[in-house]
C-alpha cells in the first residue's frame, strides 16, 4: 500500500493529528465558521488538502489552488468542483493583491532548495493574503537522509522569509518512519510517543500574521 495514502494506518494517523491542529487554529480565528472564508493553497497537488479543508466547512467556490504539475492540477480541478484551480508557478501567483483570507502551504518550501525562489514564493503569499487574514504553514524542519531533493526549513528561516509578519509556531507530527513502524500496530502507542517525546516531532505548523495577534 502507498505509505502516503490516507488508507495507510500511519498516514491516516498523521493526517488526523495535523487536522486537529488545523481545526484548533481555524476555530480560534473563525468561531462562527468558515463558510465565507476564502483560502488559497500554493502547491495544491492533487487537491488532497483542499478536500480536507472542505470537511471543515469551506465552500468549494471559496477555495483556490495553484499547482506546477499540469496533470495534478487537472486532477485537483476535477476533485474539487467549483474551486479555482490553476496550473502555474507559486512564485508568480495569478491573483490580485489581498485576494484571500488564508494562504496555505504544505511541504512546498522543503521541495524548493533555491533560496531566491523560496523568497519569491513567500513574497507572493504575503501579497495575495488580506492583512486581516493569515498564512498557514505546515512543513518539516529537518533534511531527509533518504531524499536529497528536499531540504528542511526551520523556524528561523520561516520567520526571515515572512518578516516583518509575526509567526506562531507549534512543533507537531511524529517522525514519519516511527509513525509507519508503530501506528499500524498501535495508534495509542504512536499518539503517546508523539505527546511525550516532542523531540521526535519533525514538522512545524505556523500561523503567520501582519500583527502579533
Amino acid at each position: 500500500m502507498n505509505i502516503y495514502s490516507p488508507l495507510h494506518p500511519a498516514a491516516f494517523f498523521m493526517i488526523q493529528k495535523r487536522q486537529r491542529e488545523i481545526r484548533r487554529i481555524l476555530a480560534s480565528a473563525y468561531p462562527d465558521g468558515v463558510e465565507k472564508v476564502n483560502l488559497l493553497e500554493t502547491g495544491c497537488g492533487n487537491g488532497q488538502w483542499l478536500a480536507e479543508f472542505q470537511t471543515f466547512g469551506f465552500m468549494p467556490e471559496n477555495l483556490a489552488g495553484i499547482e506546477l504539475d499540469a496533470k495534478r492540477a487537472e486532477f485537483a480541478k476535477r476533485r474539487i468542483q467549483g474551486a479555482d484551480i490553476r496550473q502555474g508557478n507559486a512564485a508568480e501567483l495569478p491573483w490580485k493583491d489581498d485576494s484571500f483570507d488564508i494562504v496555505f502551504q504544505s511541504t512546498v518550501f522543503t521541495s524548493v532548495k533555491d533560496g531566491a525562489t523560496r523568497k519569491r514564493i513567500a513574497s507572493e503569499m504575503k501579497r495575495v493574503c488580506r492583512k486581516n487574514g493569515f498564512i498557514l504553514w505546515y512543513d518539516f524542519i529537518y533534511d531527509s537522509p533518504k531524499n536529497p531533493d528536499v531540504s528542511g526549513v526551520g523556524k528561523n528561516e520561516v520567520a526571515a522569509l515572512f518578516a516583518p509578519w509575526k509567526c506562531k509556531f507549534k512543533k507537531i507530527t511524529l517522525a514519519p518512519p516511527l509513525a509507519r513502524a508503530i501506528a499500524p500496530h498501535s495508534v495509542l502507542a504512536a499518539d503517546m510517543l508523539e505527546t511525550l517525546a516532542p523531540f521526535l516531532r519533525t514538522h512545524i505548523i505556523a500561523k503567520i500574521t501582519v500583527s502579533a495577534n
